[in-house]
């Protein structure tokens, strides 16, 4: 996952490529999973969020308590966004003059990898869009049933807001990710979550069945029947983000005054949560309910989508 400077950088350099669309397996444009449109509930859990074991935005675990809430089985469709865009004539930011979207293009296999540098496999495309979801060229023609991505957190909040529920808080995400799992910090099982197999960025053997994102609901069922809330796409929450937990935390993360990140301190960023298809064992390994990123909340990425939960309470 990009980081902030990193992204602030490119955008302010208007930095932009030609559409590279991701190469990709996927046939179909449905999954068993994918006609599971609807809420699920999660059942109220206290638990330890975080983890001490891995990435240090992680830590410390605090314990937390989260009341029942009811989750979107599977993220946000293509097909479900469309709906939303023909019923209001909503325009995402990305769609607005001088947008875009950060896309991944890979680097030449030949390439050596000798740091993690975001530079070398992002671009800030002109005219990439959830309808060009790799700039102009590309369309989601047949992926009815893809995640949608390309939206901003105020793209997200205002179909969650159109469909009478809310964007998830970072408690509520990570609660319903750990649902049957042994290990809630462990990678997940192969073919458990769509994320990259081979050595990222140059070689993702698709050893799961997909190479980019997978229609919803491809992946293992949860035991209460979400879907892909480990792998597929990044998934906005609406708490902000904080280097850490604990004197951190501050209720359920609904917005008051903006937090923020002490070492980016102009950044209005909010925590995305469960990895992507491009989170690997040698590179972002945040394919697990207690990994958490930053995003700056006005930036839209190829591998970064949403769900949504049952309406936030009256404050």
């Amino acid at each position: 996952m990009i980081r902030l400077t990193l992204v602030a950088t490119l955008l302010a350099s208007g930095l932009h490529a030609d559409a590279a669309p991701v190469a990709r397996l996927d046939v179909s444009p449905s999954c068993a999973g994918s006609s599971a449109d609807g809420s699920v509930g999660v059942p109220a859990t206290r638990f330890l969020i975080g983890s001490d074991a891995s990435y240090p935005e992680e830590r410390p675990r605090v314990a937390v308590a989260v009341a029942p809430f009811g989750v979107d089985a599977h993220e946000v469709t293509n097909r479900q966004f469309a709906a939303f865009v023909a019923a209001t004539g909503y325009v995402t930011e990305a769609e607005r003059p001088g947008g875009g979207a950060f896309v991944f293009v890979p680097p030449p296999a030949d390439q050596p990898f000798l740091a993690p540098d975001p530079a070398t496999w992002w671009r800030f495309v002109r005219g990439a869009t959830w309808r060009h979801p790799h700039g102009p060229g590309s369309d989601i023609a047949g992926h009815a049933n893809d995640p949608v991505v390309d939206v901003t957190f105020a793209d997200a909040t205002a179909y969650a807001r159109w469909a009478g529920r809310a964007l998830p808080t970072e408690e509520q995400f990570e609660a319903a990710a750990r649902i049957g799992l042994r290990d809630p910090d462990a990678a997940p099982e192969r073919h458990a979550a769509n994320y990259w197999q081979g050595h990222f960025p140059a070689q993702d053997t698709g050893a799961d069945g997909w190479i980019g994102p997978a229609p919803v609901g491809c992946f293992r069922r949860s035991p209460i029947g979400t879907y892909d809330l480990i792998g597929n796409v990044w998934e906005w929450t609406r708490s902000w983000y904080l280097p850490g937990h604990g004197a951190f935390v501050t209720g359920d993360g609904t917005p008051g005054n903006p937090s923020f990140d002490p070492r980016q301190p102009q950044a209005r960023a909010r925590v995305i949560k469960g990895g992507s298809f491009l989170c690997a064992a040698n590179y972002c390994a945040r394919y697990r309910p207690a990994a958490r990123h930053a995003q700056d909340e006005t930036l839209a990425a190829s591998h970064l989508g949403f769900r949504t939960v049952d309406p936030a309470p009256s404050r």
